[in-house]
This record gives C-alpha cells, structure tokens and sequence, in this order.
C-alpha cells in the first residue's frame, strides 16, 4: 500500500514527518515512510504499519554543535538511514515535512513559522536535562541571514475550547520576561541548535477582551510543558 487517510493524517510513502519521541515526547525526530502495511488478527481491529527510516543530522560548517551527541537536533540538514522502525500509533506523528527529494533534507526555521527555542540554551545541555528545561515561542520575521524572531507570549485569561488539539492563545509579546530585554531579538546562523522544533500554529483574528486581535493557536501536541496554559 503506498497511501491512507487516517486520523486527520493523509499519508504516503515518500514522505518526510517530524514525530514526537523521546522523554519530554516533543516532535523534534524526522522520518522519511518508505512503506504502509497492514496487520489483522483473528477478529480484531486491522492495525496499520508505517515502516519508517529515521532521519539523521549532518553537521553543517559554522554551527555550534551538541556536546553531548545524543542530543536531538531539531533543525539543519539531514540524512535518510536504511533502518526501517515500525510506527503502530499515529499520534506520535506532527506535521508532514516539505524537503527536497532523495537522501538529502534540508529543515530550516523559514519567515512565518512559529518555533519553540531553549530558553538558556547552551551546547552543553545534556539529553539527561531535556525534561526539565524551559523554552519560550517565536515567530520567525526573517530568515535571510540571522535570525530576527518575535517573542510570542501567553494570554492566560482566554483559552480556546471550540476546537480540538488547540487549547493555548498566544499573542506577540509586549514585554519580555527578562526586564528590559526586546520581544524582536535575534538569533545567530551559528546558534542555529537553538531552536528545538517548530510548532504547528493557526494565526487567525478574533475578539479577546473585548477588541479583534491578531492571535497565534498553536498545537497544544507539540508545545512543551512550560507553555501549555
């Protein structure tokens, strides 16, 4: 079989995601499906197969690298591996990745998106730690040369229930966290490990507070736990 459509999640061989794994479960892993299979007990439900190769970072010149080599690399360039692992549980599947064909990928943070970065990032963060650091939201403004984000903050007096999986309200900041430290900032080329993964995200207007603003409705699924409301 080459293509389904099952929870919400068309896909076919071919194709490159990002999946949640590891600890702090967060869909910072990609991985190209080579193919789809079915299996069927006796009278019971069928279960579907993605046979799945894991993509694996390449080091790209000027940027910092991970210590600690176990690390995730949730952005660069990437590399399909021959293993197949076999995903039973769609859920663990994010969003489908745009990259170019063959064995090479290439996964940036482009204008627009809305990505999760370490709030103290260092290169000597250890995957033994990854559960309890900290990560704010940005909205990338330009990726040109370095990159210029918008610190995206918590408006915890308004919470959507009307659709599923989207359960936090952000809005671009107006202070930052830090006193007197700038929502726009920018983040180094060489710091590129920085960011952790990108988060799916609607932008829509709506009424909050009375007045139509501009709001970010992010993937609770792929938020870290320090940004969930």
């Amino acid at each position: 079989m080459r293509a389904l459509c099952l929870q919400g999640k068309d896909l076919e061989t071919g194709q490159v995601w990002s999946f949640c794994s590891g600890d702090d479960y967060l869909p910072r892993y990609y991985g190209k499906i080579q193919k789809i299979t079915f299996v069927q007990a006796f009278e019971q439900d069928p279960v579907v197969k993605l046979h799945v190769g894991r993509l694996k970072a390449t080091v790209i010149k000027g940027v910092i690298q991970w210590i600690d080599k176990r690390m995730p690399t949730g952005c660069g360039s990437f590399r399909a591996t021959k293993a197949l692992e076999i995903f039973t549980d769609l859920d663990v599947f994010s969003r489908q990745i745009s990259s170019e064909d063959g064995n090479n990928y290439s996964i940036m943070p482009k204008t627009g998106n809305i990505w999760a970065i370490y709030r103290n990032w260092s290169n000597d963060i250890d995957v033994v730690d990854l559960q309890s650091q900290t990560y704010d939201l940005v909205e990338i403004l330009d990726d040109k040369q370095d990159y210029k984000v918008l610190l995206l903050a918590p408006d915890g007096g308004f919470k959507l229930a009307d659709r599923a999986g989207f359960g936090s309200v952000y809005l671009a900041a107006t202070e930052h966290w830090i006193d007197g430290k700038d929502v726009r900032f920018t983040i180094p080329k060489s710091e590129l490990l920085r960011f952790s993964h990108q988060v799916p995200t609607s932008k829509v207007t709506k009424e909050i507070h009375g007045a139509l603003q501009e709001v970010y409705e992010p993937n609770i699924e792929a938020l870290p736990v320090n940004l969930i409301l």
